[in-house]
């Protein structure tokens, strides 16, 4: 489970992020990153009801939020980063969304 000072929460956020954010696209999974004022980096998960249903999309969800935080220590700045699911992620193992994941990440320079 990612920490509180780790997640993103209120709508102003997102849309930052979605507004100013650069976008970053990866097979599964589409990332908006902007800088932040804090000291950490926070991490949002977005997925549409295209993923699937809800049993599926929460899957999805803690797939996407077991790498973050594996990865955690190994990603670097303050950024806000909002981690959207694409339409094909049911498609995807755990080992290739966390590969995609890390080459995404790696692209966004936070790795």
């Amino acid at each position: 489970m990612l920490k509180n000072i780790n997640r993103l929460r209120d709508n102003r956020s997102f849309n930052r992020a979605y507004k100013n954010g650069r976008r970053i696209n990866g097979r599964y999974v589409l990332l908006f990153v902007t800088a932040n004022e804090t000291a950490h980096n926070r991490f949002g998960i977005v997925t549409s009801k295209k993923t699937g249903k809800a049993v599926a999309r929460n899957l999805y969800k803690r797939r996407l939020r077991a790498i973050l935080e594996k990865e955690m220590d190994r990603l670097s700045g303050s950024h806000d980063v909002v981690v959207v699911a694409r339409h094909n992620i049911g498609e995807a193992s755990f080992e290739a969304l966390q590969k995609d994941m890390l080459i995404v990440l790696r692209k966004a320079g936070l790795c």
